[in-house]
């Protein structure tokens, strides 16, 4: 809900590199870009939210403040939990909406952008561990989403990850399913 974008400097692209891995679906590696431009009204954006078959429709929007790459990251997300489970969107959007407002607390890391090393706060929730319809799909329940953010980057958003651990060997660095969107770069031609 911050304002993330009015510092930054029309026309300006931000790149994001998107990356699927894990044991169940297979892996595959695409692109992220917001791109951002100004007319009389303020700023306009529009996002190209992946590529081809996999491409998430996101609006225009005038007027832009916050950096619509999370919105891409987290419907993308909302409509393949629906595959994968057979649940609703809505559902989906509700439990994450309310881990959000629980406020997760804000963990200081450093992070590397642009050759420089910069401050930033990670937030992680797990919006499905505590889920009154658990039982609909306990393989995902252990869902987490990693938000790292920082003033110091481009636009905010550093990066945004979801993981969904093997619940079969619960205590390994195993993954059913990882997507990882990280910022690659920004600047006129992204």
């Amino acid at each position: 809900m911050n304002d993330q974008l009015s510092s930054l400097k029309a026309p300006t692209t931000l790149s994001y590199t998107f990356r699927r891995s894990g044991s169940q679906e297979a892996a595959f590696q695409d692109s992220v870009e917001v791109r951002i431009s100004e007319d009389k009204s303020g700023l306009k954006v529009s996002t190209v939210c992946l590529n081809g078959a996999r491409r998430t429709e996101i609006p225009e929007i005038d007027a832009a403040q916050s950096n619509p790459a999370l919105m891409c990251f987290l419907e993308r997300d909302i409509v393949e939990m629906q595959r994968l489970t057979g649940g609703k969107a809505a559902y989906f959007r509700k439990r994450i909406r309310l881990a959000l407002s629980e406020g997760p607390k804000g963990t200081p890391v450093k992070v590397s952008f642009g050759g420089r090393t910069v401050d930033a706060k990670e937030y992680r929730i797990t919006p499905y561990s505590n889920d009154p319809n658990r039982q609909k799909f306990p393989k995902y329940l252990g869902k987490s989403y990693v938000f790292v953010l920082s003033d110091a980057v481009p636009g905010g958003i550093y990066r945004v990850d979801s993981a969904i651990p093997d619940p079969a060997a619960p205590d390994s660095k195993n993954v059913l399913i990882e997507d990882d969107m990280v910022l690659a770069s920004a600047g006129p031609k992204g």
